[in-house]
């Protein structure tokens, strides 16, 4: 690291120091521990679990009922705020909207719940209808944009493919508008995952192994538009690629493989969206330590971070769903993308599916081990500043400069990237943890 010029650096601190004199310090640590203690069994815990701006949602079986606790972050780390029973079906996936919580159920009937903010708390407020119950069941994945929900589902008229449903508000009723379902690729796995942002959902497509037909795999971009979501354009790269997907309103990562005389090489590719066109953005590999990135599950990218749990070898997730994995996230380098501290399980949680679900959030990286002792399954929370291999570089450029100082300074008292130490706040505290880390990223 360099050394910020000692001028500078004075006059920065003496003003911060002034605005924020009661700005508690808290310092930044590195352990992981249990957002909350071990769940009931049959819970999952982890497996459906979401994040936004300070909130977080888990799903849970609490006393035979089926539950979704809630988190707040604050100066103090993360804390139970309310409990909301969804009734006698297991959340298998949740995903926060504008002002909204979806819900995907398991099983068969409705394909999940909807839950919004009132003064008393979340409130279960909608059920998301089965638009067609001798066709869909098994619904697996959710996912939101701003004003819509989607949930991955089995699509019984076909063998393998499965579909998404798309639920928007009309006049004020949650409504189920459209089905998202290719036309033919009988081999194809459609919607093995899903994610969306703003007004973009990404579907992703992947070969089946040993399946003789049509076969168009891939990341599907829809876009909203006048009447409905619109196929924008199929992201292809490698052999095969949209086993697993991740996307926020600029950008979208999936998961490649490309198959060699000897063995196959699996990475992460990503791509910059401007309007309705894509380019390629760089690609995340193993590198150095000597392995491919085997099923990223959970993976999530938010403000230039990618996350995602995978496993050290590939026959390890293919032949065990409970695996433990290590987590990674990757930030922008200036070209090129750079993966940051592994994460790995603590001791004395066994086989727990450790990383299938990422997600990042006030500031700290929350990950979800759904098969914990069986099927109770456990959250973990660590600082995600500490995982990241250049926290202080905020633009991505391989530089802890100016431009990462108006950052802060841009985002004072708010919360998001720019919260270096993970307590939820921008203050003077971040801003000197920046200025201890002044030039070139190592």
């Amino acid at each position: 690291m360099g050394t910020v010029p000692v001028m500078f650096r004075t006059a920065l601190i003496s003003v911060c120091l002034i605005c924020s004199a009661t700005s508690a310090k808290t310092p930044r640590g590195g352990e992981l521990t249990p957002l909350e203690p071990t769940a009931e069994t049959g819970s999952y815990a982890g497996q459906a679990l979401d994040a936004q701006g300070n909130t977080a949602a888990v799903g849970h079986k609490i006393d035979g009922s089926y539950a979704i606790r809630f988190y707040e972050h604050s100066t103090k780390g993360w804390n139970q705020t309310e409990v909301v029973e969804i009734g006698s079906r297991r959340s298998v996936s949740l995903a926060f909207g504008e002002d909204f919580l979806g819900v995907a159920l398991s099983g068969s009937g409705t394909a999940g719940v909807v839950l919004e903010p009132s003064k008393s708390g979340w409130t279960v407020i909608s059920e998301l209808q089965n638009p067609d119950t001798s066709r869909f069941n098994s619904f697996s994945l959710a996912a939101a944009s701003d004003q819509a929900i989607f949930i991955s589902c089995n699509d019984t008229t076909q063998q393998y493919r499965d579909a998404v449903l798309v639920y928007e508000r009309v006049a004020g009723e949650w409504q189920h508008i459209q089905t998202i379902a290719p036309q033919s690729a009988s081999c194809t796995l459609f919607a093995g995952d899903i994610d969306a942002a703003g007004d973009m959902i990404v579907i992703g497509a992947t070969r089946v192994l040993g399946c003789s037909g049509g076969n168009v795999h891939g990341a599907y971009v829809y876009i909203r538009g006048e009447e409905q979501w619109e196929l924008s354009t199929t992201l292809q790269e490698g052999d095969s690629n949209g086993k697993w997907v991740a996307c926020d309103n600029e950008t979208v990562v999936s998961w490649c493989s490309v198959t060699g005389p000897n063995s196959t090489f699996d990475y992460l590719e990503i791509w910059n969206r401007n309007g309705s066109s894509f380019t390629s953005n760089g690609s995340i590999s193993s590198g150095s330590w000597g392995y491919d990135i085997y099923f990223p599950e959970g993976m999530q990218i938010s403000e230039g971070i990618i996350s995602f749990g995978m496993c050290d070898s590939y026959w390890g997730c293919q032949t065990n769903t409970t695996t433990n994995r290590t987590v990674y996230t990757a930030q922008r380098d200036g070209n090129y993308w750079r993966l940051g501290n592994p994460v790995t399980i603590p001791s004395g949680y066994g086989l727990t599916g450790f990383g299938r679900n990422t997600k990042m959030s006030g500031g700290s990286l929350l990950i979800g081990s759904p098969a914990y002792s069986g099927s109770s399954g456990v959250v973990f929370q660590t600082p995600l500043a500490g995982t990241l291999f250049c926290p202080a570089d905020l633009n991505g450029d391989g530089n802890v400069n100016v431009n990462d100082v108006l950052r802060i300074i841009s985002n004072w008292g708010g919360e998001g990237r720019e919260d270096l130490d993970g307590n939820s706040v921008v203050n003077v505290t971040d801003l000197l943890s920046l200025l201890d880390s002044w030039g070139a990223c190592p």
